[in-house]
């Protein structure tokens, strides 16, 4: 029996061996909305996530933070799960006929999947760094110089070696009847499928949003205990404020990603299991997760200024290289009220634009 290729816009047979079609199951309306729909998704994701690596990286030069390289990791996770969507969207289109040959089907098939399991130890990491900031920031603070860096390398390590036998499983498979070349993972048999992918939702899913939920919960628990110990002074008051945006934002990501993943592994595991062989659910359920993508960096814009002054400071920064004319240097007192603004948010404010090194040291950003 064939086995359904889980990719977006991926699933061109079914899982009682006979080719699904789906593009001509699905009306003319249907497939314009969902090539609308698609197109949307896509530019979010790619100009959010692209945007949020940038940030990342301009403010990673002002001052380092391990927050900032592990939202760095999630957004190239995001971005590489957007580009390789494509190969997927164009096989849809054309009826699951597959191009690029058997190379093209094992890779893109296997880092769509590394990109989720970076994602998931990427979100891990976070509440554990974040559950230890709020319990012993001292050490937390002594502890980030030596493994910011380090420690999103070990994730991508991870990640890419546990989706490693995905490489041996798809492979190009060609249809007798139509002759289309089908990308398929069929190589490690239907019990060797069964076992890798119960495997995978029980370790990168299930025990990871049991921690989370853990943990985020241990958070709050710590801030609210912070609140009532703390004593009235301003700036305890506003730094309590800080760490509680902070958790917020991070606690929305988390659960936004499982929301969005949590149908698709679901009707994912039903499908391989053989219990469940609709199309359209599967179809809705591949769009949550590539939705996911597009959100993350909406939720850092809605949640910190820092984000939304940099995106605002990097589109200006591109339109004055076009139209240098048109752009005007801010006045010391503006670029101070921006400075005092930004100091009250979880990240500070880096000039983009601006490359002057008096300006550096007015920076600096909240270790959290």
């Amino acid at each position: 029996m064939n086995a359904p290729n889980e990719t977006f816009g991926g699933g061109a047979n079914s899982s009682d061996g006979g080719p699904t079609e789906e593009n001509s199951n699905m009306s003319p309306l249907m497939k314009n909305v969902f090539y609308c729909l698609y197109a949307t998704v896509f530019s979010l994701a790619f100009v959010g996530n692209t945007l949020a690596l940038i940030t990342c990286y301009k403010t990673y030069k002002v001052t380092t933070s391990v927050l900032l390289c592990f939202i760095a990791s999630l957004a190239s996770a995001d971005l590489m799960f957007t580009l390789l969507s494509i190969f997927d969207l164009i096989a849809f289109i054309h009826d699951g006929d597959w191009f690029g040959g058997n190379p093209v089907c094992k890779i893109q098939s296997f880092l769509i999947e590394a990109s989720y399991t970076v994602s998931i130890l990427t979100l891990v990491a976070i509440s554990r760094e974040r559950l230890k900031a709020v319990s012993s920031p001292v050490l937390a603070r002594a502890q980030r110089s030596t493994h910011r860096i380090v420690l999103p390398i070990i994730i991508w390590v991870l990640g890419i070696a546990t989706c490693t036998p995905l490489l041996q499983a798809y492979y190009i498979k060609k249809e007798e009847d139509t002759g289309k070349s089908l990308c398929v993972n069929e190589n490690i048999g239907d019990l060797g499928r069964q076992t890798y992918y119960a495997v995978q939702a029980g370790f990168l899913f299930i025990l990871p949003l049991t921690f989370m939920i853990w943990a985020h919960s241990q958070i709050f628990r710590l801030l609210a205990k912070h609140v009532r110990t703390r004593n009235s002074i301003m700036s305890d008051n506003r730094e309590g404020l800080k760490q509680r945006k902070i958790t917020k934002m991070l606690a929305v990501v988390t659960l936004v990603f499982f929301v969005c993943y949590g149908p698709f592994m679901v009707i994912r595991a039903l499908r391989y299991f053989y219990v469940y062989n609709g199309d359209m659910i599967w179809r809705l359920s591949q769009m949550m997760i590539f939705m996911q993508a597009g959100m993350n960096p909406i939720i850092y814009c809605f949640y910190s200024k820092q984000f939304r002054f940099s995106f605002k400071d990097l589109i200006c920064c591109c339109f004055s290289k076009v139209d240098k004319k048109m752009t005007k240097p801010r006045s010391a007192s503006v670029r101070s009220n921006s400075s005092m603004k930004s100091s009250q948010n979880t990240f500070a404010v880096s000039e983009f634009c601006v490359n002057k090194p008096e300006l550096q040291g007015r920076y600096t950003l909240r270790h959290v």
